[in-house]
């Protein structure tokens, strides 16, 4: 009896280590490492959009993405910046938002607005409309930055991701809760392929 439990603890074990090493390779399959970006200055600097506060001033999120997307035009990383959002959370546009912004801080940096995406998908998605298939340096916080860039490349040949430190708890459970998401809708896709 001893003999029969321990061999299905054993079992238990190994079915466990096996489910979670699937797991690790499709989660590397899926959310591959960040694309980092080259010396070479891009098309096209995007700014993914994130939710303005609910007075329409500029959210923490949106400061930091917008803050380092100048210091990145600064550093001559792209020529033009694209700024990408809806009104998703709230009645203000996300891009409208953050290029008010930004032409405070710099009122000579060359803008385009993308104002129809409601997520991340429709972001990369919209502004591949717009600009083709151009090189492009997306900005974003580093929590999202890989998923950002795994969605990339579903639309862009030539890009990299840049993002600046954004940590939080918060933002963790979120992005956590996202990727589970993300891997769950890219999994389904490709199996549906096979039947």
């Amino acid at each position: 009896m001893m003999k029969q439990n321990s061999k299905h603890k054993t079992r238990r074990w190994i079915g466990l280590g096996v489910f979670i090493g699937a797991c690790a390779l499709v989660y590397r399959h899926y959310l591959p490492p960040t694309k980092k970006p080259k010396t070479t200055p891009y098309e096209y600097g995007l700014v993914l959009g994130c939710s303005a506060e609910d007075d329409g001033s500029m959210s923490p999120s949106q400061i930091g993405r917008c803050q380092f997307a100048l210091e990145e035009y600064q550093r001559n990383q792209f020529k033009t910046l694209i700024l990408s959002g809806s009104a998703v959370s709230n009645e203000y546009v996300e891009a409208e938002v953050m290029a008010k912004w930004i032409h405070e801080q710099n009122p000579n940096i060359p803008l385009l607005l993308e104002t129809n995406a409601r997520n991340t998908w429709e972001n990369l998605k919209f502004v591949q409309q717009m600009v083709g298939d151009a090189p492009i340096e997306i900005i974003t916080g580093s929590m999202h930055a890989r998923r950002a860039s795994a969605i990339a490349a579903n639309f862009f040949n030539n890009y990299c991701v840049a993002s600046y430190p954004d940590f939080t708890c918060k933002k963790l459970f979120v992005e956590a809760r996202s990727r589970l998401v993300y891997c769950i809708y890219e999994l389904k896709k490709s199996l549906t392929k096979f039947h």
